[in-house]
């Protein structure tokens, strides 16, 4: 067989070209004669530069040039597996990758992710399919250039949609959802980026926590839902239903995995499958009721800016001032943010806005203008470590709502793009 690199193809038309190694022309091939993994990393847009072998005849449409065919992923170059988390010493646990076909794991260090210069942060879970290059060192087997398969949102790994799309539309009509901006405000898509990670992360949630509430119809058809936290004008909770896909295979080949569910309708307790259940689930929740005291602001606390990543981040901050500031003028900057905040907060706690990030409550604080000292420009995200607070990045006013309305609709005292 020969060997090449795939050039390029187009999910739309089904075909793409090989360059063979060789330096011979390119050569023409259809989805039809493309084998196993590599078919996954096609149709996903993620082919592109992969390593191939493929076996070549004269083609039949076009003079002069060859078809591939038997064409598949080079597996001596290119490994695939999923990634599984092993529990280390003093909660150092450490993620590695177990191929496919041999079951030997690879370590997987974050650095060794591919991604692209608009990807400043890749995140992974457990089981997500990957392929990546095999090397060996002195300590062991490690993964390297890891391609992240599965980029889909939580949600829609969890379940599939006829379209996604309509699905927000379709909880968004006038009666079901009460009405509630989810549009970015400096810089709106028109998409509802807000409602999406809600929905995204909540599913997260609820499956973490484990509240969701299964049942199953008198033909033996499965049914679950979960409460979604929103409510429609009458104040009644909206659910999203699905059922039991039946395309779902417990263990499947390797790829991008089918989805356990199949999303139906989001719904008051009137839908047709609410019947289907002896009773309703609970919404997600961030912290236990003996935690209450984690929602409002400790005044008393020192806080401590991380100044290497604030300065990295002032990018964020809308504001043609900031961006001028020597160094030192950042600093002062965000010293005298953080002094009025204090002050702002001793009058009305509602000013640092809770948020949940890794696993744990954050504050939103408003960073403002030193002219006009009730114009926010960003928000500084104040963590709890240990005694003391420390301001540990800056977002845009838009990615501070996005993130605060996890817990609940923000208080729009500053938060207000």
């Amino acid at each position: 067989m020969k060997e090449g690199i795939v050039k390029l193809y187009d999910t739309t038309k089904k075909f793409g070209f090989i360059t063979p190694i060789d330096n011979s022309n390119d050569v023409f091939f259809h989805i039809t004669n493309v084998k196993n993994e590599l078919v996954v990393l096609l149709e996903n847009n993620k082919g592109k530069n992969e390593p191939v072998l493929f076996d070549e005849k004269p083609s039949g449409k076009l003079s002069g040039q060859f078809e591939g065919f038997n064409v598949s992923l080079d597996l001596n170059k290119r490994k695939v597996g999923y990634i599984h988390k092993k529990e280390g010493d003093f909660d150092n646990d450490y993620f590695y990758i177990k191929d496919y076909y041999s079951d030997d794991e690879y370590y997987l260090h974050h650095n060794n992710i591919r991604r692209s210069i608009a990807d400043k942060f890749v995140s992974f879970e457990e089981e997500d399919p990957v392929v990546f290059t095999p090397e060996k060192n002195d300590k062991g087997l490690l993964a390297k250039d890891v391609l992240l398969v599965d980029t889909r949102p939580f949600i829609q790994g969890f379940a599939g949609f006829q379209d996604y799309d309509a699905a927000i539309l379709q909880l968004l009509q006038p009666g079901l959802c009460e009405e509630e901006d989810w549009d970015y405000i400096q810089k709106p898509t028109g998409n509802n980026p807000i409602l999406r990670s809600y929905l995204n992360h909540t599913c997260e949630r609820v499956v973490y926590q484990g509240k969701y509430k299964t049942g199953k119809a008198s033909d033996g058809t499965e049914y679950l839902f979960f409460n979604t936290g929103l409510v429609d004008v009458f104040q009644n909770d909206i659910f999203a239903y699905f059922k039991k896909n039946f395309r779902y295979s417990s263990n499947p080949p390797w790829g991008i995995r089918v989805p356990e569910w199949w999303f139906l309708e989001f719904n008051t307790d009137q839908s047709y499958y609410r019947r289907f259940f002896s009773e309703a689930p609970d919404i997600a929740t961030y912290f236990e009721e003996t935690e209450i005291q984690k929602l409002i602001f400790d005044t008393t606390l020192t806080i401590r800016p991380n100044w290497d990543h604030l300065n990295k981040r002032r990018t964020r901050v809308d504001s043609e001032e900031i961006q001028r500031m020597t160094e030192q003028e950042f600093r002062d900057a965000i010293e005298d943010s953080i002094a009025m905040a204090k002050k702002r907060i001793k009058r009305n706690y509602k000013t640092a806005i809770p948020h949940f990030y890794n696993n744990d409550i954050q504050f939103l604080v408003p960073l403002c203008e030193r002219k006009d000292r009730g114009k926010a420009l960003a928000a500084m995200v104040i963590q709890k470590t240990e005694q003391i607070y420390e301001v540990t990045t800056i977002l845009t006013l838009d990615q501070a709502y996005n993130n605060a309305r996890l817990l609940a609709k923000p208080d729009r005292e500053w938060l207000n793009p």
